[in-house]
């Protein structure tokens, strides 16, 4: 009876080792591959909303006040931007936005007003997307930490600046522009690890399977 406590107690003190080694392993290998899936679609995007936002000239923001849906100085930006955002089918939305004085932010142009003026943002409506995020973007191209959810729907967005620079002024930023994608296309796409839990799992049964086995063998043998 007491070798055969001793059996068992070895058994299962290797059978949770192996879980733990093998259960750590496939963790690390997970999160490092979504880590470097992250990190190439966050790169990505940034690099498309740089290019876009280069495109986009100050100047023609300068006018643009609350009820100027309509008129055509503010229809030619939008369909700059449509015109942009539809060379990625994965891109759902363009739009702009200002950081104002006291840090709120708000709509200056949103590319979905001629196709849906009800679901779009009017000029003037404030953002209620991360802020932090945005305000990043005054200095240089960046991503929504984390996918988020607004009334809009759920997004993961790419930021801007639409720098003076580029017109031969002083550099500063005057707007910032975004481009959304889908949570569920970002989560998806950055969620491709299945084989490795797999391959883990298997691992797992299949290394407890052995322990099993040879310990059932052993213990036979120091029987006989």
């Amino acid at each position: 009876m007491n070798c055969s406590l001793v059996y068992s107690k070895k058994v299962l003190i290797s059978s949770i080792l192996v879980i733990l080694i093998i259960g750590s392993l496939t963790l690390v290998a997970y999160n490092n591959q979504n880590d470097a899936l992250q990190s190439s679609l966050k790169m990505g995007l940034t690099s498309t909303a740089s290019v876009m936002a280069t495109q986009i000239s100050p100047s023609d923001l300068d006018d643009i006040k609350p009820g100027d849906e309509g008129s055509a100085h503010y229809v030619a930006i939008i369909r700059k931007l449509h015109t942009m955002r539809s060379m990625n089918d994965n891109i759902l939305n363009a739009y702009i936005l200002k950081v104002n004085p006291d840090q709120s932010v708000t709509f200056l142009v949103d590319d979905l007003t001629l196709d849906d003026p009800q679901g779009s943002a009017k000029i003037g409506e404030v953002s209620t997307a991360p802020k932090d995020d945005i305000l990043l973007a005054l200095s240089g191209p960046t991503t929504s930490n984390a996918p988020y959810t607004t009334k809009y729907g759920s997004f993961m967005t790419a930021y801007a600046p639409i720098d003076d620079a580029v017109h031969g002024s002083t550099g500063n930023t005057y707007a910032v522009l975004a481009i959304d994608v889908s949570a569920e296309d970002y989560t998806n796409a950055t969620s491709r690890g299945s084989m490795i839990l797999l391959a883990g799992f298997i691992s797992m049964i299949l290394a407890i399977g052995g322990i099993f086995y040879f310990s059932g063998s052993r213990k036979e043998d120091t029987e006989k």
